[in-house]
């Protein structure tokens, strides 16, 4: 199973060790399956990213986007529609053969990050607008750091 997990920059390095052990994830879940009006794996699968991504910032206080993609067993993954329609427990430590690449984004869209984490949802709103970067699993452990 794909899960999108929040992160904040300094997560990244982290994720490389295989200690890192984050609570929440997104993922195409069931519920998500039943309410969104989307048969289309890529498009659910970006609503599923999209949210880890709102929650990067606004749950979890990153100064940009992070988005961390792991392939885990559904064993390793319990649903939490309570969270989120997408959300799910991620059971224990992600080893680092799991991840797959991170999402972040550019270095310049900081100040809306700010303004999103203090509540505006126009700053939101131009987060949704700007395209997160892709980066191989294999540069995350030396990712720079703000």
């Amino acid at each position: 199973m794909r899960v999108y997990i929040p992160a904040t920059v300094a997560d990244l390095p982290r994720c490389a060790d295989g200690l890192w052990e984050p609570p929440v994830a997104y993922a195409v879940t069931e519920r998500l399956l039943e309410i969104v009006a989307s048969d289309d794996a890529d498009e659910l699968a970006e609503t599923a990213r999209d949210v880890a991504a709102r929650a990067s910032v606004v749950e979890v206080g990153s100064p940009l986007r992070v988005v961390v993609v792991a392939e885990l067993t559904r064993a390793e993954c319990e649903a939490d529609p309570e969270v989120h329609p997408a959300a799910v427990r991620v059971q224990g430590r992600i080893p680092s053969s799991a991840i797959a690449c991170a999402f972040v984004d550019e270095a310049d869209a900081a100040p809306d990050v700010r303004e999103a984490a203090a509540g505006d949802e126009d700053a939101l709103d131009r987060l949704e607008e700007r395209d997160l970067l892709w980066y191989d699993a294999t540069e995350l452990a030396a990712f720079p750091q703000p």
